[in-house]
């Protein structure tokens, strides 16, 4: 390994404790942590994430990935979840320590999940194909799925503020004191199928500006998508309803997208 692969392994082993002290539980009180569903699912979302990047680095990743570049590559896996999933998704007033833990907040775990499992994806996507696929003598290098990563990730942040600053009233008092699922539930949805489009737009081999415009378009689709069905119901019932149409559109639009990916 050269001088700044060996830092940037450093650095991510640093940034990876780093989110895991900022966000451990194990230190929560007995009560908070027996019986907490809550915690699980926040713990499975971290274990599916690593799962796939593991899946791509085995299966899609660049032929000279091998040896310690796969534990590196998976280090900077683990710091971008812990770090850029847990830790980012504070921006939006979830801290899985307190409300997840603490507070047993179901609605907040869900959000987390969603945040995390999205980064996850994004990450492992970023390795997807090879650094050169024409055999030209290019050599990649460790910022080539770093950059795309911050790219596709940046993407599902500012998708997901436009989701929640179009959202009837506010999001984190929905999350925190409402603790309605129904509205998470809408915005996890929204994210995790926003990270699976970017999964999507980062990974694999260059073939052109228009498989990434694309992306954004069926991206722009599904906040059209918002836009048109988040009118105002005064029915429970019918505001429930919603929610699951508005689910699965977003599921739907990119799932096709995906489709199209493995047929073209």
């Amino acid at each position: 390994m050269s001088d700044d692969e060996v830092f940037v392994m450093f650095a991510s082993g640093a940034v990876a404790i780093t989110g895991f002290v900022m966000n451990f539980t194990r230190l929560l009180r007995p009560q908070a942590r027996r019986d907490n569903p809550g915690l699980g699912l926040v713990r499975l979302a971290v274990l599916l994430g690593l799962g796939w990047i593991v899946f791509v680095l085995a299966t899609y990743a660049d032929p000279s990935i091998k040896g310690i570049y796969n534990y590196f590559y998976l280090l900077m896996g683990l710091a971008a979840i812990l770090m850029f999933g847990e830790t980012g998704a504070r921006m939006y007033g979830v801290n899985v320590r307190i409300d997840v833990g603490e507070r047993r907040n179901w609605a907040a775990a869900v959000f987390l999940a969603a945040f995390m499992l999205g980064t996850g994806l994004i990450f492992g996507g970023s390795l997807w194909g090879e650094a050169d696929p024409t055999g030209g003598g290019d050599e990649g290098g460790w910022w080539i799925p770093l950059g795309f990563f911050l790219l596709g990730w940046g993407v599902m942040v500012i998708g997901l503020a436009l989701y929640c600053w179009r959202e009837p009233g506010r999001f984190r008092q929905a999350i925190r004191q409402d603790r309605d699922v129904g509205a998470v539930w809408g915005a996890a949805s929204y994210t995790l199928s926003t990270a699976i489009l970017m999964t999507d737009a980062v990974s694999g081999d260059f073939f052109g500006w228009g498989a990434g415009l694309k992306d954004v378009g069926i991206a722009a689709g599904m906040l059209f998508a918002h836009e048109l069905l988040r009118l105002p119901v005064g029915v429970s019932d019918a505001n429930r309803k919603r929610r699951w149409i508005e689910t699965v559109v977003y599921f739907g639009l990119a799932g096709l997208n995906a489709a199209w990916r493995f047929v073209k």
